[in-house]
């Protein structure tokens, strides 16, 4: 990196910080003709063009810095997020599967692995709900299908049964504050747990038990417990998005978290009663199908610094 793009580098990441992608994708294209070989300089232009929604242009320039040094997890990751932005939810899913190959500790990627399953899913027809229950019992996209087929030849029986007694649970209300060890912890006490899965983005979660009576006296208990400043509701998993927003209760907290909770308020659910927290800070993958709203000039506002 010379001394020149070092600069403009710098230039481009603080207007990155400041939201101002157009300007920053500028400094990054100087960058580049200063130094056309510098992968990082093509990933950071990538991100500047995914955040303007410009996504085949995103998509080219992650694939160049790629093509500069393959082993970069970052390129993938990009790549993936511009495929994601342009639909093309199976090729995102390999592409984040190679991050994962490269950089095992990505959460970022995870999550966006899961997520392009699930949109591979719905395009398909099936519901959000049912589409994350049937990811954590086959796993692959591809699975699932071929499950659905052997139930059809075998007489059209049903994978699932969702809306009736059964091991899974939907879990709302789930505000960032609340983690997977906290549900793990909270729910465990019914019995053997398998697996959970948060979708912060969506504000729920998904509990699945080894068994269905365990799963109905962890509902009958929990639903309406207070726990992280929210009141959870806990039911079995429906076909329907269930739309239920977070409930702050102050009152649940502890003298030094409601001090704490004085000097400022803690962000939990959509903000402004409707809007995508997500949207306005790291972005939102769901895109039109996300049950909260997307408003264009609210892009990014609230993005820290240190998000990515």
């Amino acid at each position: 990196m010379t001394k020149k793009s070092a600069l403009l580098t710098e230039k481009g990441i603080k207007l990155v910080q400041e939201g101002q992608y157009t300007q920053a994708a500028s400094m990054f294209t100087e960058a580049i003709k200063c130094d056309p070989k510098d992968y990082r300089f093509f990933g950071n232009r990538s991100y500047c063009y995914y955040c303007l929604e410009q996504y085949p242009q995103a998509l080219a320039d992650a694939e160049r810095s790629i093509q500069l040094f393959s082993d970069w997890p970052k390129g993938y990751f990009r790549k993936g997020s511009a495929l994601m932005g342009m639909k093309r939810y199976g090729e995102a899913e390999k592409a984040m599967e190679q991050v994962l190959k490269l950089d095992e500790d990505c959460e970022e990627a995870v999550n966006d692995l899961f997520n392009c399953k699930v949109l591979q899913l719905m395009e398909l027809g099936f519901e959000e709900m049912q589409s994350v229950l049937l990811l954590e019992r086959f796993s692959t996209v591809q699975a699932i299908l071929a499950s659905y087929s052997d139930a059809a030849r075998a007489g059209g029986q049903e994978v699932v049964q969702p809306g009736s007694p059964c091991p899974s649970l939907w879990v709302g209300n789930v505000t960032t504050e609340l983690t997977e060890k906290h549900l793990w912890d909270l729910f465990k006490m019914f019995g053997e747990i398998e697996s959970i899965r948060v979708l912060h983005e969506r504000f729920c979660a998904f509990v699945n038990f080894k068994n269905a009576n365990m799963a109905a006296r962890a509902m009958e208990k929990l639903n309406g417990h207070c726990i992280e400043n929210t009141r959870l509701v806990v039911r079995y998993p429906d076909r329907r998005t269930q739309k239920v927003l977070p409930i702050p209760l102050k009152t649940c907290l502890p003298v030094t978290q409601q001090a704490g909770a004085a000097a400022g308020p803690r962000r939990r659910g959509p903000v402004n009663e409707d809007e995508c927290y997500f949207w306005r800070t790291t972005g939102c993958h769901f895109g039109d199908k996300c049950r909260y709203k997307h408003i264009p000039d609210q892009k990014g506002k609230d993005r820290k610094p240190w998000q990515p």
